[in-house]
């Protein structure tokens, strides 16, 4: 923003710095590639963004085309402007013709949203924003209604706010690329999951079919053997008085049923004769029960206690696509336990239009919790997610509102990754995966792969670097860093850059003395011969 204002005053023109800000942040806010502009980029923060968000002074609405033209001036100037940007007159062009629909835009107070419609009210009466008597007086003044506003257009502003927030509830969500398992990993993985084994184990052992009692239990004598040859409910045996009393029996007979391995009739519990090949199919016998346990609902744990109505009146058939959705989304993970908590704690808050925290009691709040616990552990026997603790109690507490807040984070494992993934495209949800991302422009692949897990990003850098010949992939690579102070996205550059070879030699000399951090931590010499570089230190969990 500084070489705007400097080239501006060196052309004899003063321009706003706010509004090269603000010109920014919309950029910023659209994709992260503050230098890849088009027409249509233009037009919609002239017509739309700036009217809705910037509070500007009637007398002051020139300024805003002025900012833009000079940004643009400058990008142009410094080789700025990425490869698929309009050119730098066509650029200056729209401004001029999206003008006359800004300036219309900014004088229907309808376009405004909410923040914006009560800061040009405070500048109208000279409210000092920064006085915070002064805030308060005309707070309380709008409230007695004994300031001029209009509230027809405060409530049409209201509606338009709340038609926003509905459509941004449904618009499906933004989700990176993600690097899946090979078919042998996911085999493997299937192979090694301890409650498939228990699951076929269950299956082979109802054989030609096992009497249930009237409430449809298995009888107590059949559970207590079943439990000693599986190695479970070791401190349950004991006391046990029915089969609900043996928790992971219990579950596990719940599960072969959602999973449509064994099912009853007539008060006999008998293997389901289409999934007898499954048991020797694992990739598709996990798919099937990762699939089962979102069905489970109040059979978590075996006791009726759970089938009660829970914290925020949500069952864990409904929380279960939360869970693994926001993992996914976060690339895996991890994520706090807490952070899913306060998740479904803001959905029940919306529904109910209250605070649902304030109507429960501790045990109603210690139930929910035991039950998420009882479906992560499922989660974890099946090898869908590594469960791990934090030592952030700080920040945990903050996302708990409580003093004593789970330490569990949760991560998908690949074989869980996938899963997710398979969901997501069923579902007509774009699940992109790692390479889609070859033909973009640098900057946005920086972007993108700046929050994403080292794995994946170095995955992607290298199929960008593949894309082209390793001269072009080293261009382009030093324009962007010619024109990014961002720290995450220089060094994702510079990881690419190393991997370009004899093409990027001469410019990574130019950097070799500062080395090339690897996204994650690790830190990565400048090859001098165009080898692939060698990690020599790590910091930081992967």
């Amino acid at each position: 923003m500084t070489a705007v204002l400097a080239r501006s005053r060196r052309c004899g023109r003063e321009v706003d710095p706010a509004l090269v800000a603000a010109a920014l942040d919309y950029k910023h806010g659209v994709d992260g590639r503050l230098g890849h502009w088009t027409r249509a980029h233009v037009a919609d923060a002239l017509a739309v963004w700036f009217p809705r968000t910037v509070a500007v002074a009637d007398s002051d609405w020139a300024e805003i085309p002025a900012a833009l033209h000079a940004l643009i001036a400058l990008l142009a100037e410094m080789d700025h402007l990425d490869a698929r940007s309009a050119a730098p007159a066509e650029l200056h062009a729209q401004v001029d013709d999206s003008t006359p629909a800004l300036f219309d835009a900014l004088a229907d107070e309808r376009n405004y949203d909410l923040g914006k419609f009560w800061g040009m009210q405070m500048m109208r009466h000279g409210v000092d924003k920064s006085d915070v008597l002064a805030l308060q007086r005309f707070l309380e003044q709008a409230r007695r209604g004994e300031l001029d506003i209009d509230h027809d257009v405060l409530d049409a502003i209201i509606q338009e706010e709340a038609r926003r927030a509905d459509a941004e509830r449904d618009t499906p969500p933004d989700l990176g690329p993600v690097l899946l398992p090979t078919a042998a990993q996911l085999v493997t993985a299937a192979e090694n999951s301890v409650a498939l084994d228990q699951l076929r184990a269950f299956t082979r052992w109802v054989r030609a079919g096992r009497r249930l009692t009237k409430d449809g239990r298995l009888w107590l004598r059949d559970a207590l053997a079943l439990a000693d040859s599986l190695g479970l409910d070791q401190f349950y045996r004991d006391t046990a008085r029915t089969a609900d009393d043996l928790p992971e029996i219990s579950l596990l007979m719940h599960w072969a049923r959602q999973a449509r391995l064994v099912r009853i009739v007539h008060r006999r519990l008998v293997p389901v004769k289409s999934a007898a090949q499954l048991l020797h199919r694992p990739i598709e016998l996990w798919r099937r029960a990762f699939e089962a346990l979102g069905s489970l609902g109040e059979h978590f744990g075996g006791s009726n206690v759970f089938g009660s109505p829970s914290l925020f009146s949500m069952s864990l058939g409904d929380a279960f696509p939360m869970l693994w959705l926001n993992l996914y989304a976060a690339a895996g993970g991890p994520v706090p336990v807490e952070l899913f908590h306060r998740l479904v704690r803001d959905a029940v808050n919306e529904q109910f239009g209250c605070v649902v925290d304030d109507l429960a009691g501790d045990v109603e709040q210690r139930l929910w919790r035991r039950d998420v616990t009882a479906l992560l552990d499922a989660l974890e026997l099946l090898g869908a997610v590594e469960l791990e603790e934090s030592h952030d109690h700080a920040h945990l507490a903050e996302l708990a509102r409580r003093d004593d807040p789970d330490p569990t984070v949760v991560s998908l494992t690949p074989i869980g990754l996938w899963a997710c993934h398979q969901l997501l495209t069923e579902q007509g949800l774009h699940a992109p995966l790692v390479g889609e991302l070859a033909d973009e422009d640098i900057e946005y692949v920086c972007v993108r792969m700046s929050s994403c897990r080292t794995e994946v990003a170095e995955a992607e850098l290298a199929a960008w670097v593949k894309a082209r010949d390793s001269r072009t992939a080293a261009h382009e690579l030093s324009r962007f860093l010619r024109r990014t102070d961002e720290p995450s996205h220089r060094d994702l550059a510079l990881y690419a850059l190393a991997r370009t070879g004899e093409g990027g030699r001469e410019v990574t000399r130019r950097v070799e003395e500062r080395g090339v951090r690897r996204p994650g931590g690790v830190h990565y010499p400048v090859p001098r011969d165009g080898a692939e570089p060698v990690p020599v230190a790590r910091s930081g969990p992967r």
